[in-house]
C-alpha cells in the first residue's frame, strides 16, 4: 500500500479505499513508486532492517590492523581499489586492534577482496575465502597516501561500559526518565556492535556457499531483536531457502543430491558436519562444542576476531520469527526498549536472573512481562496491542510457517496498523516503571497466567508457580524451568522496588535516588558508604594529601584526623555491632580498605 495514503487510514474514515485500491493492480503500481515528496513510512519491518543489515555485510570486510594509527594508511591502501562508505575501529579482549571497512557496492568489496588480498604462503593452511582479513607491514620503503576525507566513524566501538561512569552519569539526570532512557541508550548494542554480528553471519554463509547451493544464515534473539546490550551472544540459524529458479518446473535438468542414511537425524549428522567444519575451517572460530542430542541440535563456538559467543542450529524459524515479533513490538513504541532494559538490569541486580540456567527466570520471560504490561488498558488506553490484534490485521503476504507447521502468522508492516490500537497511554518512563512494580505486586500469580496473545491475564492450565505462555507456540510455558521459590522471590522484589522506587521519588537526589537504588547492587552502595569519612561524602583525595602547597597539606591532614577521630569515636560507641560479610576473603577485604583509607 502507498504511504501516501498513510495519513488518511490513520485517521479511520477512507478505510474502504484502501480496499478499492488494493483490487486495482494498475493503480497499486502507481502509488508504488516513491517519489521525492512522498511522507517516509513510520515503520520499517523486520525483513526490510534485516535486508539492510544483510547488504552492509556484503559490502563489509573486517581488518585486525597494528593500531588506530593505521587508519590513514589502511584507508588509503583500499581507497585505490573502491570508494570508502566508513571505517569503523574496535578492540577485542585480548587488546588487537581491528577496523571495519565499509564500501560502496557489493562489487567493490569483492574487488578488493580479488584485487588487493592475498594468501599466508609460510603457513601450511587450506587457503579460503573470508570477510575477516589483516594488514601487514609493508616491505621496503612505505607508500606515501593522500590525507584521509573522512575520519573513523568509531573509535573503541565495543569497549565494555563503565559501571562507575554509568552510574555517575545516572546520577547526575534531571528525573527518572532521564534516567531509564540514559541507562538504556549507555548499554544497548550499539550499530558497530550489530554489524560485527551480520559480519560473523555472513563469514559463515561464504564458507558454506560451497557446499550448499541455497545456504541462508540468519542472525535471531538479543542481536536483532532491539533489546540486546552490548556483549550479548549471537544466536544463528542455518535456513535453506527454495527460489523459483531452483523450483521451476520446465527445466529437466535436476541436480542429484545425497540422501542421509543411518539411524541419527540427518540434521544431527548436518551440525556434526558443521562443528567440523568451523574447527578446520572458519577463522577466528575456537572453543567448539557440539551439543547434539537436544530438540534442536546447537553448536557452541566463540568468534575470538569479534569477542562474541556464538550458538548454530539449523532449520529454527520459529526463533527468527519471534525475534520479529519483539522487534516489532519494540519500534511500535520509544518506551518499550528503555522500560525493559531498567527491568532486566534490576532483575539482574537483585538476582533473579542467572547468566547459567537453572530454575530461575530468564531475560526472554522478563520482557514478556513487561510486553503484557503495557497491554493492559488503563482510563488513557493502552501502550501497546496484543498479538490477537496483529494476528486480526494480517494479510495473505504475512503468513509463516515454522518447522513442523507452526503458524507464525501476525501484522509484519506496522504502518498498517491502526493508531487507536496503541500509544494511547503517554504516561512517561518514571510513570510506567512504578505502576509495572505495583502491577505485578498485585498480580494474581496462583490462578493466572501471563499470555501477550490476548493482552489479559488467563486462568493456569497447570499448577506450575508461574506461567507465561509462548507467543507462538500457545501450549508451551516459557517459565516452566521457574521454582516455586523463585516466583515467591519475584513477588517479594517486585514489591520491594515499588516501594523503593516510590520513596525515591520525593525529589531528593540522594545517593541511591530513583533507579540507582535498583540497578546498583546494596554490596558496591554498602562498600562506597564504608569508604567516605565523615560526613564529607567523598572519598579523601590522594591529589590533596600530596599538593605542594604546606598550608593545604597540614589544612587537610588536620581535617583528615579531626574526620578520623569522629569515625573511631562512632566504631568505639558502638562495640557490638558488627558488619556481616559473605565470606571472610570479601571482609577481610573491607577491612584493609577501611584500614587503609580511613585509619
Amino acid at each position: 500500500m502507498s504511504v501516501l495514503f498513510q495519513s488518511i487510514i490513520n485517521t479511520g474514515k477512507p478505510y474502504s479505499l484502501r480496499q478499492i485500491i488494493s483490487k486495482s493492480t494498475r493503480i497499486c503500481k502507481c502509488f508504488s513508486k516513491r517519489k521525492f515528496s512522498d511522507i517516509s513510512r513510520k515503520f520499517l519491518s523486520f525483513d526490510e532492517v534485516a535486508a539492510q543489515r544483510r547488504a552492509e555485510a556484503k559490502r563489509s570486510l573486517v581488518v585486525q590492523v597494528n593500531s588506530e594509527a593505521s587508519f590513514n594508511e589502511l584507508y588509503g591502501y583500499c581507497s585505490k581499489y573502491a570508494s570508502v562508505n566508513g571505517i569503523h575501529h574496535y578492540k577485542n579482549s585480548g587488546d588487537e586492534h581491528f577496523m571495519l571497512i565499509e564500501f560502496k557496492t557489493e562489487e567493490e568489496s569483492k574487488n578488493v577482496i580479488h584485487s588487493c588480498s592475498s594468501h599466508q604462503k609460510d603457513v601450511d593452511v587450506m587457503a579460503l575465502h573470508s570477510p575477516f582479513l589483516w594488514f601487514r607491514a609493508v616491505s621496503g620503503k612505505k607508500e606515501a597516501f593522500q590525507i584521509p576525507k573522512s575520519q573513523l566513524m568509531t573509535t573503541k566501538g565495543c569497549n565494555s561500559i563503565d559501571e562507575d561512569n554509568l552510574i555517575e552519569e545516572l546520577a547526575n539526570c534531571e528525573d527518572v526518565s532521564e534516567q531509564i532512557q540514559q541507562m538504556h541508550d549507555r548499554t544497548a548494542l550499539n550499530d558497530l556492535g550489530v554489524r560485527l554480528r551480520y559480519m560473523v553471519a555472513r563469514q559463515i554463509e561464504r564458507i558454506f556457499e560451497s557446499l550448499y547451493a541455497n545456504i541462508v544464515v540468519r542472525p535471531f534473539g538479543s542481536s536483532v531483536n532491539g533489546f540486546g546490550k552490548m556483549g550479548c551472544d549471537l544466536d544463528l540459524v542455518l535456513t535453506n531457502i527454495l527460489n523459483e529458479e531452483m523450483c521451476d518446473s520446465s527445466k529437466r535438468l535436476v541436480y542429484q543430491e545425497k540422501k542421509c542414511e543411518g539411524g541419527r537425524s540427518p540434521w544431527q549428522r548436518h551440525m556434526e558436519l558443521v562443528g567440523e567444519l568451523l574447527e578446520l575451517r572458519v577463522p577466528g572460530a575456537t572453543r567448539v562444542q557440539r551439543i547434539l542430542h537436544a530438540r534442536v541440535p546447537i553448536v557452541k563456538y566463540a568468534h575470538e576476531f569479534t569477542d562474541v559467543d556464538c550458538d548454530l542450529c539449523y532449520n529454527n524459524m520459529s526463533g527468527v520469527y519471534m525475534s520479529e515479533l519483539l522487534w516489532l513490538y519494540g519500534s511500535l513504541d520509544p518506551r518499550v526498549r528503555p522500560l525493559t532494559f531498567v527491568v532486566r538490569r534490576w532483575a539482574q541486580t537483585v538476582g533473579l536472573t542467572n547468566q547459567h540456567p537453572g530454575r530461575w527466570i530468564t531475560n526472554f520471560p522478563l520482557t514478556l512481562m513487561v510486553l503484557f504490561f503495557l497491554q493492559q488498558k488503563g482510563k488513557d488506553g493502552c501502550v501497546l496491542p496484543s498479538l490477537k490484534t496483529l494476528v486480526q490485521y494480517a494479510g495473505k503476504e504475512d503468513i509463516r510457517l515454522a518447522e513442523e507447521n507452526l503458524n507464525c502468522t501476525f501484522l509484519r508492516d506496522m504502518n498498517k496498523l491502526p493508531t487507536d490500537t496503541y500509544g494511547q497511554n503517554k504516561a512517561n518512563l518514571e510513570t510506567l516503571l512504578l505502576q509495572f512494580f505495583e502491577f505485578y505486586a498485585q498480580f494474581d500469580f496462583h490462578d493466572k497466567a501471563i499470555s501477550i496473545n490476548e493482552g489479559v491475564a488467563i486462568r493456569k492450565p497447570n499448577t506450575l508457580p508461574l506461567y507465561i505462555v509462548n507467543p507462538l507456540e500457545q501450549a508451551l510455558n516459557v517459565s516452566r524451568n521457574v521454582s516455586y521459590e523463585e516466583c515467591e522471590r519475584l513477588k517479594l522484589e517486585v514489591r520491594n522496588a515499588a516501594w523503593l522506587l516510590d520513596a525515591g521519588l520525593d525529589g531528593k537526589k540522594t545517593d541511591g535516588w530513583g533507579i540507582l537504588g535498583l540497578i546498583e547492587r546494596k554490596s558496591t552502595r554498602g562498600l562506597k558508604n564504608l569508604l567516605k569519612v565523615g560526613n564529607s561524602h567523598r572519598l579523601v583525595s590522594v591529589k590533596d594529601l600530596f599538593n605542594n602547597d604546606d598550608d593545604k597539606i597540614e589544612k587537610v591532614k588536620a581535617k583528615r584526623d579531626s574526620e578520623m577521630k569522629q569515625v573511631l569515636a562512632q566504631v568505639d560507641n558502638k562495640p557490638k555491632e558488627k558488619i556481616k560479610f559473605k565470606n571472610t576473603q570479601v571482609a577481610s577485604e573491607v577491612y584493609r580498605i577501611r584500614r587503609d583509607k580511613i585509619i
